[in-house]
């Protein structure tokens, strides 16, 4: 299996998970970039990713956001994914870096500023090389010099639980993919029983990615569509995990059915509640359980609640 391979794969997942909704992606440059942004109160853009050179040939980096607040001038982040350790990728941090910075440079009377993305660069695989910040030194003809900087995210050190404390949802599912160094090392060695665990714990942690997500959900931290993309995030890990070490279409099957299972009710559920919300005005509680599917007692809940809130705006 090549590094390529990896990339694409890793690639196709993070494109679902990085379109995610905006509350969802503004919680997750807070918890990478240590940021406290409100979601209802800043706008959020996917920005230009591509950059053409002097060649003709296209420079890409992984993802480029804006941030605008009513406090503050447009502030760029970019965040790219690596597999493995790379001695060059603080040059090519670099260069995304002077691409996206030139973008948004400006005149002054006597010199053109330049304003450079907050960068981080994501490491998902365990390497004891990979340093908190990954550092390159310019040197200028003159002799002067500076030293250009870039922190980093060790995603194997980020349990499910810390994702969860720090909102940083839409990388839950790659969880899955912690389990690829292990996969890589026991297949080398023709060790099947190993191989075998190791599907075992996949579904095991599937299914708790999946029910994370779900609870998620039901607490309005994501939306259905978030919901949705978590979801085929875990089925296309468990299918790339499975095509290259498993090789058992049941493993495959079974996640299938467990996040279908939880994804249809939930949804289902979900606009249920909008329906029934609209109903308030016009009918009974009876009416609206027959004709929403819902119990009577959450119909029940759900004109309390609604009768709060108007209480509280009221006054």
């Amino acid at each position: 299996m090549s590094i390529s391979n990896e990339k694409v794969k890793l690639d196709e997942v993070l494109k679902f998970l990085f379109s995610t909704s905006k509350k969802v992606l503004v919680n997750l440059l807070n918890g990478i970039f240590q940021e406290n942004y409100s979601s209802d109160q800043v706008k959020l853009s996917v920005s230009n990713n591509e950059f053409v050179m002097d060649t003709f040939d296209t420079l890409r980096g992984d993802v480029f956001f804006d941030i605008l607040n009513s406090e503050s001038d447009k502030i760029s982040y970019h965040l790219e994914f690596q597999t493995r350790n790379d001695s060059t990728m603080v040059i090519r941090m670099f260069e995304y870096g002077l691409r996206k910075a030139k973008e948004q440079s400006r005149n002054n009377d006597d010199f053109r500023t330049i304003f450079f993305p907050k960068q981080k660069v994501i490491f998902f695989e365990e390497n004891r090389n990979i340093m908190d910040i990954i550092k390159l030194k310019i040197v200028l003809p003159s002799g002067e010099s500076f030293l250009y900087s870039v922190p980093v995210m060790k995603y194997w050190e980020y349990s499910d639980k810390k994702l969860l404390e720090d909102k940083m949802y839409p990388l839950l599912p790659l969880q899955l993919f912690n389990l690829r160094r292990e996969l890589e090392q026991y297949k080398r060695k023709n060790d099947i029983k190993k191989i075998n665990e190791l599907s075992i714990k996949a579904k095991e942690i599937a299914e708790k990615i999946a029910n994370e997500s779900k609870e998620l959900f039901e607490k309005n931290e994501i939306i259905g569509e978030d919901f949705h993309k978590m979801l085929l995030a875990i089925q296309n890990l468990i299918e790339y995990l499975n095509r290259n070490y498993f090789n058992d279409e049941k493993i495959e099957e079974e996640v299938i059915r467990v996040t279908k299972t939880l994804f249809d009710p939930e949804v289902e559920k979900r606009k249920a509640i909008e329906i029934a919300k609209n109903l308030l005005d016009i009918l009974d509680n009876e009416t609206i359980a027959l004709k929403t599917g819902l119990e009577l007692e959450e119909v029940i809940k759900l004109r309390n609640a609604m009768q709060t809130k108007v209480s509280k705006y009221m006054l």
